[in-house]
């Protein structure tokens, strides 16, 4: 297998692990539904016309055998009785309605095994322990237990796809994928992606030879004949896609595609809103600890310094303006600040920066500013030093 990323060259991997049963199974069949395709058209000689038949779409056999079906009950009745007409026909249509029931089984069968390696591929994902990894691993995930081709992963920002990760079955052309890394496509020139930008839906194309003009890179470049796509959406809005075929094999993407690809996107999708929000959470507790840690060793140092009181302090020093602050401070100036200037306030005596409290309370630097600002106005302080001494003194007053 080969995996394309935005930073590293391809890399190969093992053949992916499938069970043989179901390709095996599924071969079966269409090789009845072909064989029974000529019966029917033996036994009708031209005279009822049979439809298509397409080798590279599994998923239409069923349908290929309703109709088969039916053009033996229309010839049925222009028998007028004769034994030795109806009999053939009817004998196939036996056999055609076998063969539907056993296409509908290995349909079942097929969407659900497909959907439990989908679980089992997603299960594997919630073990992985950052986002870092979740990226690195989605793409091979789907083609290693969901059976495709490759897959695509892009990203939507302000309405542009910008194609990201790739992953290939081994010996597929990826000279092409790399190119398109990180390269802004209006979604407006993509009609079906655009569509599901809205609607919030997955999405198959049949068959890319008669969709519209604009068609995405997996199309144009990596000649696609057909695919699946469908949304991620950690939330409620649409962050990315993941397309999906089966290039360079020429089966044709159905509606299981779609529906496993949709299971996986939604999964995905989950997983990586969790991951993240545990990362912020894991940065903001290192940032608190940090912090702690800073505020203990300064406090340590102040302790440990063996500093000398004047009996007599110079009026104009920073020392003296501060300790008048706090011993004039006014106990009810605390009141006029809000929830948040409170906040920002008992930052500021922790230590930290406009940056650091910016990031803490999740607000820009400018937002800190402002709040800085009328923490002065309100507790009448000249600038910071003099706000935390009046902070610490209202604090003392109250503890007294």
């Amino acid at each position: 297998m080969t995996t394309t990323e935005p930073s590293t060259p391809a890399r190969a991997f093992p053949g992916p692990m499938r069970g043989p049963g179901w390709r095996r199974r599924e071969s079966e069949l269409a090789q009845r539904v072909a064989a029974s395709h000529q019966a029917v058209a033996e036994l009708l000689d031209g005279e009822v016309p049979l439809p298509a038949l397409d080798r590279s779409r599994p998923g239409q056999t069923a349908e290929i055998v309703s109709a088969l079906t039916w053009c033996c009950i229309e010839r049925l009745r222009g028998c007028d009785g004769n034994p030795e007409l109806a009999r053939p026909l009817c004998e196939q249509v036996l056999e055609l309605q076998q063969l539907a029931l056993e296409l509908h089984e290995h349909e079942l069968s097929l969407r659900t095994r497909r959907l439990a390696d989908t679980a089992a591929g997603l299960a594997r994902l919630r073990t992985l322990p950052t986002s870092a990894d979740l990226l690195d691993q989605v793409c091979k995930e789907l083609v290693t237990r969901c059976g495709f081709g490759r897959v695509v992963l892009s990203r939507v920002e302000d309405g542009i796809w910008r194609p990201w990760m790739a992953h290939f079955v081994e010996g597929a052309d990826i000279g092409w994928f790399s190119s398109w890394i990180d390269k802004g496509i209006p979604l407006a020139d993509l009609p079906v992606e655009g569509q599901l930008l809205v609607e919030r839906r997955p999405a198959v194309v049949y068959d890319t030879s008669i969709a519209e003009v604009h068609k995405p890179i997996i199309v144009d470049d990596g000649k696609s004949t057909s695919y699946v796509v469908a949304p991620v959406m950690p939330g409620d809005a649409v962050v990315g896609f993941l397309h999906a075929d089966y290039h360079p094999a020429d089966r044709r993407a159905d509606d299981v595609d779609r529906d496993v690809l949709w299971a996986f996107a939604e999964g995905f999708g989950h997983i990586y809103e969790r991951l993240v929000l545990l990362e912020r959470l894991r940065a903001q507790r290192d940032h608190v600890r940090e912090t702690l840690a800073s505020t203990e060793r300064l406090m340590d140092d102040l302790c440990d310094s063996g500093i000398d009181l004047a009996r007599q302090a110079d009026a104009d020093t920073v020392v003296a303006r501060s300790a008048v602050t706090a011993l004039s401070a006014d106990p009810e100036a605390l009141s006029e600040l809000t929830a948040r200037e409170r906040e920002v306030l008992e930052l500021m005596v922790a230590g930290a920066t406009n940056g650091g409290i910016a990031e803490q309370l999740v607000i820009t630097e400018g937002t800190v500013k402002s709040h800085v600002k009328h923490i002065l106005r309100k507790l009448g302080a000249v600038n910071r030093s003099q706000a935390i001494a009046q902070y610490l003194g209202i604090a003392q007053i109250n503890n007294d």
